[in-house]
């Protein structure tokens, strides 16, 4: 019982009685062959001297010694027992080191069996438990890289049992015990094993780029097993390593051939072309999903298939056998063939098939692989394309503009006939010239060749429309103003085919707009620059008198008697007086200055970068040319003269109403100052002249109509035939009162002094119809009903508004 329960037992001492002469080799028969204690050694002692078993039988049943009681005395019991412990000792060793190897082996098979790095990590580590018959707590490491990802820069745990068994698919340097990683790290630096006083790391090297390290608790119990076998089971563990890494690899090429398999399959059968592959004999050994639907078959049904079961024209069979022979007699490498095949539903399709060799390791060609592209639409489109080419090819020669086309480098290929007819070049002999031969275009000022449209759209690849006029120059010496539009002609693909360059002749519409041009800044009757375009100068003198410090001056100059000539010779005389003036004063000043009509008889004179007595001296030049003029009509000849207001214009002037108010109030203070002169604006002038000045701007005039400060008064006309001189007419006088003082009584100002700046500031239209209107309504509450007509006065500028009419009838 003591036996069966202790297995480890080194040495039994026997006491025998020796009832029979088998007694105790029965006894030793029992312990080695029913217990199984072959390691053991056994000492026999029997107290029948004399009797000793033969040699054999020692042998036999493996008897350490047999001494009787008289012969085993203390001292050579100590001898017998430690001469026992010491064959313990070695045959221990040696049954330990026959299972070690035992075990490595059925290790090594079982471990080899695994194809995943991690099952033969769990698998080392089982077999290292059962060599050391002990539970361990171990780690297994590989080198670098890990098995569950592409991170091919740290080491991980493939393998753990124990407390490290959560450690598992994690990077070595994040466990939390930094004792494991430093010593892993240190035994695979010194590629060796490493024992420490409480763990032990096995190195292994499966191959030149494939490490791998075992951390295992308690390094002492490694001490116990002989280093060889430790050895022999690391070169067989790293066998099994290898064994994982290439299994691991045919797998994965097992899976990546059968993913690509799937992949192009996958991609052939979702294509729209038709993907098929024939044998030599024509047989079909792949169609894909497109190609098995267009004959309603699946791609399975049609493998196996010839193909005269799909195709019925004799010729188009014929023509396709023509070339698969070709090919599977390498005469050639590649076909394309384009063919009209008419489908069950007696459609007529097109497509492209191209054809090429499958061959065989020797060379040999086993197979054909086609793909046929539907092209039916874009033979369709082909057509539609020629019939629309005829279709622009007409509407090109019957359109008003003028059409060039060019290739890519810039030659032309195309001029339409209005093209030819403003170029003076035949389109066949145009045909391959540079466009810039052709179409020669300079500015119409400046007479600068102008930049090709054609080559800068070609260089920016974009539409380009040149800003400013241009000349085109023809062949014959003709010109022609031209607009144009030069636009990039695409291919398919997004390269660059040619450009397209479309162009009109707009000779009349440019010289029209001249025309309007001209007339909207200048005066229709005399050629002289308008109000307009004179306020728009005027104001930017002002501007660089502020902006810059220049100094220049303005002469308001008002004809007088021009009246006399008008009333009394007519207005054609007044109109030619008006046209002779501009030929006048031509002569007294420089061709920079500027000189407008902006009045009926009113003109202005802008010298700019003059100097007031420069000016002044100006001035007075023009007044003597206007006074010395004796003006002729119709054999009477008739004395005018004018008065000239100055005015400089400095840093100090604030704007043009301001500088054509004080212009004005000069010019009027010369006609008070006796006509015939000229005055220079002073700020000192005469107390009338300062009050007319208020009245006269803007602001005041636009006042006195919002507070009803205009009067009218009426002159009776009285007949002088007859005896009762009676009153026929009236007609009505405008008046405005002026108030100096609210407290004071306002004086009327005659229409003289308010007239011309009403007519300067675009107010004479809303004056006009403020007399009608209380005009009107004066005639029916009084004077009307005596009879008597009345005449009221309009001035030109509402005589020429059309909505005048209108105004007028709506009042009656």
């Amino acid at each position: 019982t003591l036996l069966r329960g202790h297995r480890d037992v080194a040495v039994v001492l026997l006491d025998v009685v020796m009832e029979t002469a088998q007694a105790g080799l029965e006894l030793v028969g029992f312990i080695r062959d029913q217990l199984g204690l072959a390691e053991c050694r056994l000492i026999l002692r029997t107290g029948e001297p004399g009797y000793a078993p033969e040699l054999t039988v020692i042998q036999e049943y493996d008897i350490n010694d047999y001494r009787t009681k008289g012969e085993l005395t203390h001292t050579r019991l100590i001898t017998t027992v430690s001469s026992a412990l010491r064959s313990y000792q070695q045959l221990h060793a040696l049954a330990e080191h026959r299972r070690g190897l035992e075990l490595i082996v059925r290790a090594a098979s079982d471990l080899m069996q695994e194809h995943a790095i991690a099952n033969l990590a769990e698998g080392v580590l089982t077999q290292l438990a059962a060599l050391l018959r002990l539970p361990v707590d171990g780690i297994v490491c590989s080198q670098k890289g890990s098995p569950y990802g592409d991170d091919r820069e740290h080491c991980y745990v493939v393998g753990a049992t124990g407390r490290h068994a959560g450690c598992i698919a994690q990077p070595l340097e994040t466990l939390a015990d930094q004792r494991i990683v430093a010593a892993i790290m240190s035994s695979v630096a010194r590629r060796k094993h490493l024992f420490g006083t409480d763990y032990a790391v096995l190195y292994l090297q499966a191959a030149p780029s494939q490490e791998a390290a075992i951390f295992l608790e308690g390094g002492q119990v490694l001490e116990t097993i002989d280093r060889a076998l430790l050895d022999v089971f690391v070169a067989n563990i790293a066998a099994c390593f290898r064994n994982v890494k290439l299994v691991e690899r045919l797998l994965r090429a097992q899976q990546e051939i059968e993913a690509q398999r799937a992949f192009l399959r996958t991609v052939i059968d979702a294509s729209p072309h038709f993907i098929f592959v024939i044998d030599r004999e024509g047989r079909i050994r792949l169609a894909n999903q497109s190609l098995a639907e267009r004959f309603g078959q699946s791609p399975e049904q049609m493998v196996g298939r010839a193909q005269a079961d799909f195709v019925s024209d004799p010729q188009l069979l014929q023509a396709l056998r023509s070339d698969d022979e070709a090919i599977a007699a390498c005469r050639q490498q590649r076909i394309e063939r384009e063919i009209s095949f008419v489908g069950r539903s007696g459609e007529e399709r097109w497509f492209h098939t191209v054809k090429v060799p499958l061959k065989d390791a020797s060379g040999a060609v086993d197979q054909i692989v086609g793909v046929s592209i539907d092209v039916t639409d874009r033979k369709r489109a082909e057509r539609r394309l020629l019939e629309a080419k005829e279709r622009v090819q007409v509407t090109l020669d019957s359109i008003g503009d003028a059409v060039i086309t060019t290739d890519a480098q810039g030659c032309i290929d195309y001029m339409n006939p209005v093209a030819e007819s403003l170029t003076g070049w035949p389109s066949a002999e145009a045909r391959g010239w540079p466009a810039g031969e052709v179409f020669r275009v300079v500015h119409e000022e400046t007479r600068v060749p102008a930049k090709d449209p054609i080559k800068l759209c070609l260089v920016e690849q974009r539409i380009v429309s040149l800003s400013g006029h241009r000349v085109l120059l023809a062949r014959d010496g003709r010109e022609y103003d031209i607009n144009d539009s030069a636009a990039p002609i695409h291919l398919g693909d997004g390269g660059l085919q040619g450009v397209v360059l479309v162009f009109h002749n707009v000779t009349e519409n440019r010289q029209l707009a001249r025309q309007l041009a001209h007339d909207a800044t200048h005066d229709a009757l005399t050629g002289l620059i308008n109000r307009a375009e004179f306020e728009r100068r005027l104001e930017r003198a002002v501007s660089s008198a502020q902006d810059e410090g220049a100094r220049h001056v303005l002469c308001y100059i008002d004809l007088d008697q021009f009246k006399v000539v008008n009333d009394t010779a007519g207005h054609a005389a007044g109109d030619e007086l008006l046209k002779q003036i501009n030929a006048l004063l031509a002569g007294t000043f420089r061709e920079s200055d500027t000189l407008a009509r902006i009045g009926g008889d009113e003109f202005a004179l802008l010298q700019e970068n003059c100097p007031l007595e420069r000016g002044h001296i100006v001035a007075q030049a023009a007044l003597r040319a206007i006074r010395d003029h004796s003006f002729s009509w119709e054999g009477r000849t008739y004395q005018v003269g004018a008065s000239i207001g100055l005015v400089p214009i400095t840093a100090e002037t604030h704007d043009t109403a301001e500088l054509l108010t004080r212009a004005d109030v000069a010019c009027y203070t010369a006609k008070e100052l006796g006509r015939n002169r000229v005055h220079v604006y002073q700020s000192t002038d005469s107390e009338t002249v300062q009050r007319h000045s208020e009245l006269l701007g803007a602001a005041g005039l636009r006042d006195a109509l919002e507070r009803g400060l205009f009067r009218l008064h009426y002159q009776p006309i009285v007949a002088l035939a007859g005896a009762e001189f009676r009153v026929v007419r009236y007609e009505a006088l405008l008046r405005v009162v002026h108030e100096v003082d609210p407290g004071r009584k306002g004086e009327l100002v005659l229409p003289a002094a308010f007239i011309p700046a009403a007519e300067r500031f675009g107010l004479m239209g809303a004056i006009d119809r403020w007399v009608i209107r209380r005009a009107f309504q004066e005639y029916a509450q009084g004077i009307g009903r005596t009879g008597a007509t009345l005449a009221v006065n309009l001035s030109g500028n509402s005589l020429s508004d059309e909505s005048l009419l209108q105004f007028i009838e709506s009042q009656l």
